[in-house]
Parts: C-alpha cells; structure tokens; sequence
C-alpha cells in the first residue's frame, strides 16, 4: 500500500490523537505568528513616531554633558562639517543677541528700566539694560517660531540666503504700529557696551507672533513682539552675542534617516565633547517606550513558544511512534522502506500541521491585535506607576514639549510574517518527527518487534 494512503487513514483512525497534535500546532502557530506581527507593528509605530516628530537634528551645547560643556561653544567652523552630509537637504544658523532701540520705543519699555530692571540682574556701570532681542537666521521661515506656525510674515518679504551680511531687518507687527514704522522704514539699533556703535537696519518684512511674554517676568527684553530678525552675519556687527546661543538646524531628507546622519557626523573631525546633536531623543524616547517593550517581549514569546512547541509536539510524538511500534515492526519485515515509515510519519504530521496553519491564519489578526493591545496596556500601566514613584514629580502641570505616548498599535499579519511562521512550523514538525522516528527505526524489525513485547 502506498505509504501517503497509509498515513491518511493513519490520522482518521487516530482522530482524538490527531485532534490533540492540531491543538497544539494551532496554538504554537497563532502564538509565533503575533510575535512576528507585534515586532512589525512596533517597527512601524516607532517608524511613524519619528516622521511626527520631523526630520530636523539640532547641534548644540549638551546639558546632559555639563563639564564638557561648561567652556564648549557650538562654532560655525563645526557646523559646516555637517551641512554637507548626503542626508541634508537644508540647514540653518541661528544666534541672539541684546541690544538697544535707538529712536524707537520697544513695547512696555520705560526711561525707568534703564539703570535696572524687575527680576533682572543689575547691569555693570556704564552700561544700560537692552530692550530688544536680536535673532539672526540664514532663512527666517526655518525660524523655530516661524516653523512651528507661531509667527507669520504679514508684510514685506521673509529673510533669505541671498540677504547674508545685510542690514535689514523683520520687525513684529504690533512694535511697528506703536512706533509708526512700515516696510521700507529704517530704524536703528545700538550696542549696550558702546554707544557708539549703531546700525541702520531697513525693515523688509512685518510679522505676528502667537509667542506670549513671560507672565512672571513683565520686562521689555523677554516679550516677543520686541524681537528683531536679522540675516545670519549681521548679528556679528553686534558685540553682545550671547554666549552659547548660536545653533546649527539641519534638515534631512528623510525622519528615518536620523540616526545615520548621528553616525556619519560622529566620523567627522568635529570634537562632540559638550555638545548634541538632538532630534527630539528624549520625546521619541518617551513615545516609543512602551512600544519598544512589547517589541522585545513578542520576541521573547517567538523564541520560547518555538522551543517549548518544538519539545512538546517532539514527545507526543514519540510516545504515538513506541505506541506503533508493532505496525512499524511488521511493514519493515515484509520488506517496507525505512524511509517510507518516515515518509509516512511526516505526511501525518505535515498534513495535521497544515490544518493549524489554515485555521491560525483565519484567526491570526484578531489574536495578534489582542496580544498586542494587552502587551501595549500592561506596558503603559507600568510606565504610568513607575512615574508616580519617582519623588518630586510635579503633578498636574502638563508639558507642552512632550508628545502623547503611544497608546495604540495596529496589528496585522503580512506576507512576511506567514513565510516566517510557515517556515518555523515546517521546521518544528520536521524535527519533531525525524528525529523519535529515528530512535526507533535505526533498529531491524526483529528487535522492534521483541521491544513492543
């Protein structure tokens, strides 16, 4: 008789056996199959995560770091290292300095402010406090407060690459009508170090800003409407750049392309010690925690489940092949193939295998979400208490630089994840088939047959 007939009415005659192996396999399988899921799904969640958060990476002074940085100061000779990285598709400078409005009234401000103002440190003889902030920037729209959609030209035009070095100047709408000034006005600045030293900035653009001055601090200096934009290079004719406030931007081409761009600026000459390439680590670090957990975890359940099933099904296996030892005993003696017993006793379990597989496919998705949504929920339970532990938290008291965690993950199965799982299932019933059939049939029918006795 043909030994694939053989072992079709081999599984119909054992069905509870048979029933009992296709459990099994069914629940390795759909178990194997949401790990594999669940990494994919937090592959692509974290993936997401880092294109919400964008695709700039800022260098700067490391706060983290500060006995590097204490004498560390971001130039312009390490920027340039980096602008022309593969990865880059446009960069920005960006550095601040004080000064004093000289002919014009800056919003709030008062003759009383100039010996000293509330909440400030007291100026050095000779020297009066500023009112205005200078910002300069290569592109004013790559301005953070333009970025973020917080200010807006409304007026004029916005400050390019090709006004470097000039003296004009983007002014806040509100300053403008209080001072009577519109685009084409020149208005002048001054050094609080050296009164002498005034420039003539002509106003190209007018702006809004949403920014709101600091409720706490009411000085004329930390409201919003009071800043400048100037071209990068025209704030080095000012003598008062603050120190450690120039910062690179550079904008990649890709979100995923971050951490690679990390790398090849950690080849380049440039000394890091005390600074920090940062794009936004420490909010994607805090979006993906949970998410990063339960990647680990389903990798953990792919590897013990496959074990575990493998060691299972191995010795149910082996205890129905020392069941059968007479059937074996008697076809090797009428003259049976040893390979065919085994060939036999694969189709049985391939064929019952395949059975598991079909019907985990079936279900599959919905396994693999309700894993994963539980996973998920355990997770961000646990990082919730871990935070209520740590002494000192301020409660509540949002922070408006933090990104929601993610909460939510979208489990489905793919292409991929089915060839894996049918090749860790393929494997599994190999072995655990092969290798009890071997322990048996490497003996001749006769002492089979004595064994079964």
């Amino acid at each position: 008789m043909n030994f694939i007939k053989r072992a079709f009415l081999s599984i119909t005659a054992r069905k509870g056996k048979s029933l009992l192996l296709m459990g099994i396999f069914f629940i390795v399988i759909s178990l194997v199959l949401a790990g594999f899921s669940i990494q994919n799904a937090s592959d692509k969640a974290t993936d997401n995560a880092r294109k919400k958060l964008g695709a700039s990476v800022t260098l700067g002074i490391d706060p983290q770091n500060s006995i590097n940085a204490l004498n560390k100061e971001v130039t312009e000779e390490a920027a340039n290292k980096l602008k022309d990285s593969k990865y880059v598709k446009e960069y920005n400078y960006k550095s601040e300095s004080s000064a004093i409005a000289e002919g014009f009234t800056p919003k709030g401000w008062s003759e009383d402010f100039k010996e000293g103002m509330p909440g400030m440190p007291l100026p050095a003889p000779g020297v009066e406090m500023p009112n205005l902030v200078i910002e300069s920037t290569m592109v004013s729209g790559l301005s953070k407060s333009f970025e973020t959609g917080e200010s807006k030209i409304v007026e004029g035009k916005s400050i390019t690459k090709d006004l470097l070095g000039e003296n004009v100047t983007l002014i806040e709408k509100r300053l403008a009508e209080e001072n009577n000034l519109k685009v084409g006005d020149k208005i002048k600045v001054r050094s609080k170090k050296d009164k002498e030293k005034t420039i003539e900035l002509e106003i190209i653009g007018i702006y809004t800003t949403k920014e709101k001055a600091n409720e706490f601090m009411n000085v004329p200096i930390l409201d919003p409407v009071n800043k400048l934009y100037v071209p990068y290079k025209t704030i080095d004719k000012f003598e008062d750049v603050m120190f450690g406030t120039f910062e690179a931007v550079y904008y990649l081409d890709d979100p995923l392309h971050v951490n690679a761009f990390k790398e090849e600026a950690k080849q380049s000459a440039t000394d890091f010690d005390g600074l920090l390439l940062d794009a936004k680590d420490s909010v994607y670090k805090q979006m993906i925690g949970p998410i990063k957990n339960i990647a680990s975890t389903s990798q953990t359940i792919v590897y013990m489940v496959s074990i575990a099933g493998a060691v299972i099904l191995g010795l149910i296996i082996m205890l129905s092949i020392k069941e059968r030892r007479k059937e074996m005993g008697i076809l090797l003696s009428i003259g049976e193939r040893k390979w065919k017993l085994i060939g036999q006793l694969l189709v049985e379990v391939l064929f019952i295998a395949v059975l598991a597989f079909g019907l985990s496919l079936t279900t599959g998705s919905k396994v693999s979400q309700v894993i994963g949504d539980n996973l998920l929920s355990n997770e961000i339970a646990t990082a919730a208490q871990s935070k209520d532990e740590i002494p000192g938290m301020m409660e509540g008291i949002p922070d408006p630089t933090q990104e929601k965690t993610i909460d939510q993950i979208d489990v489905s199965v793919t292409g991929g994840d089915i060839g894996k799982v049918g090749g860790i299932g393929l494997a599994i019933a190999i072995l655990a088939t092969i290798l009890p059939a071997l322990s048996v049939l490497r003996l001749n029918p006769k002492q089979i047959l004595l064994k079964d006795e």
